[in-house]
């Protein structure tokens, strides 16, 4: 068996998300604020003519903000709950590569007590290295006050 996805680097972690979730990788743009949005919501842009809530992943994790650089890029995701109009962007510190995933390079991790309040589906350790399953659908929740 093999999982087609995304590897979206962060700063102490991997997150690695499913290809369907993903439906574009755009450049680093400044983000208007929202009003009264938690610390993890970097702001809003528009995207394709929609309004895109952006996410900075390290935030729910308990990090420090990420400046922005040149090749520091925004993952477009697709609603998991069946919205077709609901988009949700999350920061990566860098390009976001493709990566084929086979049982034999996924090994289960207990997840550490700082990912605990965070939206965390799994932990895997991928080729020797930490990796986070965000849980879309419980970030998605968490925005719905702001969409």
């Amino acid at each position: 068996m093999e999982i087609r996805g995304i590897a979206i680097p962060l700063q102490e972690h991997t997150l690695l998300l499913p290809n369907e979730a993903v439906v574009d990788i755009i450049g680093d743009r400044e983000l208007a604020p929202l009003a009264g949005a938690p610390d993890w919501v970097a702001g809003a842009t528009d995207w394709q003519r929609r309004r895109l809530i952006v996410v900075q992943f390290e935030h729910l994790l308990g990090q420090p903000w990420v400046v922005s650089s040149q090749r520091r890029r925004i993952v477009v995701c697709q609603s998991l709950s069946g919205n077709a109009d609901y988009f949700l962007g999350i920061i990566g510190l860098s390009i976001p590569r493709l990566v084929r995933i086979s049982a034999d390079q996924m090994h289960a991790e207990v997840a550490a007590a700082e990912l605990a309040q965070a939206p965390i589906q799994a932990v895997l350790r991928f080729n020797g290295a930490p990796a986070l399953i965000p849980d879309l659908l419980e970030l998605e929740r968490r925005l719905e006050d702001f969409t």
